[in-house]
């Protein structure tokens, strides 16, 4: 940088005085010692300085001293091509008060871009606010070095005497340059220092935020999962033998609902409101954290005993329901919640937590606004619930499930009509397992589609054996239930059809079995499905009627083939009460809307004499068959039917 100044320098030339040698004052010739010793020591003195106010001030003092000088100043320039004194240096008496501190060059000087000694004419040039900060009406000569940084001016350095007996200006400039030059390499230094500091203090700032936000929910600015596995690590640390460290999560119920019907806005702007509930309901003692979504956690600190931990989550259940006024609509919330305390079994806040998980997973289970508190018993039943559903994608993928068919027959003769397709899954080392076992498994995690599709195609694929059996076969039907997840599948009907071309079994021999839950939420797309499934040629039943609230309401909204009566009617049949009304009621009302009625469970005599007695057409249960391997049911059509 010096090096650069310099050269700048040597390429301005220098401007004497405009008068005359003769009219020059008489000045001292005599080498300057003081200056030249101080030339050689300046960049020493100002790697010394740490700041550029400092750097400044000791370069004035130390210039002032060594020329001798009555006043030596240094000013910057501005943007707006202001100059401002930043130091200046007296050597006799007080600093006189620099005011204003601002000046502009307007005079011949334009803001001299090279050195330039000054007598009294050109001192009177100077501008007024400089004039008068520095007291240059009492000064007989000065001079005038500017300050190159980066190619532009940065200010000027300036000295003035009274004495018309200083040193010629000429003698020492050389000197003065040298020292402007270094006065810059040490403003770079201070610049790049500052810079650096800077930048140290900009990444301290980053990385406490990234730290901030790696800890902290960018929406409700509450502590986060990781933030609230370290406050509980720590809980489980400090807990003395007397107290108990517990964790509560919180999650509001069919909070998707809300974002659906009001918005996402409106959303997040509730949980901004349950996280300041929450955390006024809570003692400082506690940590509150947003878990994730619609669900909160808690820790709670120095409880002495685990019922504690079940009042203070009563409590923020109470502070959770109360009314919330959403954009002028009033909405009302409730929360299930999970609990778990620690014991001396816990090894990992994670243990801690999973058992407060499932204990959530439980309340919700149970339905809205419940809380429960993890029992041993849970973790069995979940572990067991996980191995299900391990076994049950092995299944699908193995095959491992069996059709049995149960008998529907004509009431009046008891003559085979058809069979209800009953899926059974074979396990390699638990044996049969029962539907009721592992279809709510199935519906809940989707598998229940593709068990749908293997029922189907199997079911045709069996009534084409049949068909090629005896050729002169009798219009048998095969009925298949099918679930609200496949009925509302996109390919639904091209599924069917791919599966009757493929068995060249002719529609009308299979019947589909859905239940009120398939119609629900979406009644334009059940109407169209069930509209082509129709068209198609097949047949569907409503099954297990009687048991949904709004039965009667979907008879009038679609077109069924035939009403199932469920067995829960069927079981209590007995003649004059008002279970037999009901269900001659149902039968009745069937046919009014052009369907046919088979009755579901009949297991005795008497059952099936009332239902033949009140019109009843088909009927299934223990009385003509339980469910029978393929092997019975085809001795079945064999022995009824041939």
């Amino acid at each position: 940088m010096a090096q650069s100044l310099t050269t700048a320098y040597q390429r301005i030339p220098f401007v004497p005085p405009a008068e005359s040698a003769a009219a020059q004052p008489t000045v001292t010739t005599a080498p300057c010692q003081p200056l030249r010793h101080c030339a050689a020591e300046f960049s020493t003195y100002l790697q010394r300085c740490s700041t550029l106010s400092d750097l400044l001030q000791t370069a004035m003092v130390k210039i002032c001293g060594a020329i001798a000088a009555d006043v030596v100043a240094v000013s910057q320039r501005s943007a707006n091509d202001n100059d401002c004194l930043l130091a200046t240096a007296y050597s006799h008496g007080p600093a006189p008060e620099v005011c204003p501190r601002y000046f502009r060059w307007e005079m011949g000087l334009a803001g001299p871009e090279h050195t330039q000694c000054l007598d009294a004419t050109a001192l009177g040039q100077l501008p007024a606010a400089l004039e008068q900060s520095l007291q240059l009406q009492h000064m007989d000569n000065g001079w005038i070095v500017p300050l190159w940084y980066n190619g532009q001016i940065w200010g000027h350095l300036m000295g003035f005497w009274r004495s018309p007996f200083a040193p010629r200006v000429v003698d020492i400039m050389a000197h003065l340059e040298q020292m402007a030059a270094q006065l810059m390499v040490g403003v770079r230094l201070i610049e790049l220092q500052r810079q650096a500091d800077y930048s140290q203090g900009q990444q301290r700032r980053l990385e406490q935020l990234l730290h901030h936000l790696q800890l902290h929910d960018s929406l409700t600015g509450l502590p986060n999962r990781r933030h609230l596995l370290q406050e509980l690590t720590q809980a489980l640390t400090n807990e003395s033998a007397a107290q108990l460290t517990g964790v509560v999560l919180v999650n509001i119920d069919r909070f998707q609902a809300i974002n659906d019907s009001l918005g996402h806005e409106a959303g997040d702007q509730l949980l901004l409101e349950i996280s300041f509930r929450l955390a006024q309901a809570l003692k400082p003692a506690h940590a509150l954290a947003h878990w994730g979504e619609d669900t909160f956690a808690i820790v709670l600190r120095q409880l002495p005993d685990a019922d504690s931990a079940t009042a203070i989550a009563a409590n923020l259940r109470h502070e959770i329901e109360r009314p919330y006024d959403c954009n002028h609509t009033e909405v009302f919330l409730t929360c299930s919640m999970g609990i778990s305390v620690s014991r001396a079994a816990h090894t990992t806040p994670e243990a801690l937590v999973q058992e407060a998980d499932t204990a959530l997973h439980q309340a919700k289970g149970q339905g809205h606004g419940q809380i429960l508190s993890f029992q041993p018993a849970m973790h069995d039943r979940v572990v067991a619930r996980l191995q299900l559903e391990i076994d049950l994608r092995k299944a699908i993928q193995n095959q491992e499930f069996v059709l049995y068919y149960q008998p529907i027959v004509a009431l009046s003769d008891k003559t085979l009509v058809g069979f209800e397709a009953l899926v059974r899954w074979q396990h390699p080392t638990g044996g049969m397992i029962s539907p009721a076992e592992f279809i709510p498994l199935a519906e809940e995690t989707g598998l229940i589609v593709a068990i749908d599709q293997w029922c189907l195609q199997t079911a045709c694929e069996q009534m084409r054996q049949w068909q090629q059996r005896w050729p002169n076969l009798p219009p048998l039907s095969i009925s298949v239930n099918l679930s609200s997840q496949h009925f509302l599948q996109p390919n639904l009907v091209e599924h069917i059809q791919t599966c009757l071309e493929t068995a060249e079994v002719a529609p009308n021999r299979l019947k589909l079995e859905i239940t009120e839950s398939v119609l629900i939420g979406n009644t334009g797309l059940a109407t169209a499905i069930l509209t082509e499934l129709q068209q198609l040629g097949l047949q569907v039943s409503m099954d297990d009627f009687g048991t949904g609230y709004s039965s009667l309401n979907y008879l009038h909204q679609f077109n069924f083939n035939t009403l199932k009566v469920d067995q829960s009617f069927v079981a209590l049949l007995e003649a004059g009460t008002k279970k037999t009304a009901i269900v001659q009621a149902i039968i009745t009302l069937a046919h009014a809307l052009g369907m046919n009625v088979v009755a579901e469970g009949v297991e005795t005599s008497a059952q099936h004499d009332l239902l033949v007695a009140m019109h009843c057409e088909y009927g299934q249960g223990y009385l003509f068959a339980r469910p029978l391997t393929l092997d019975n049911a085809t001795g079945t059509i064999e022995r009824q039917l041939f």
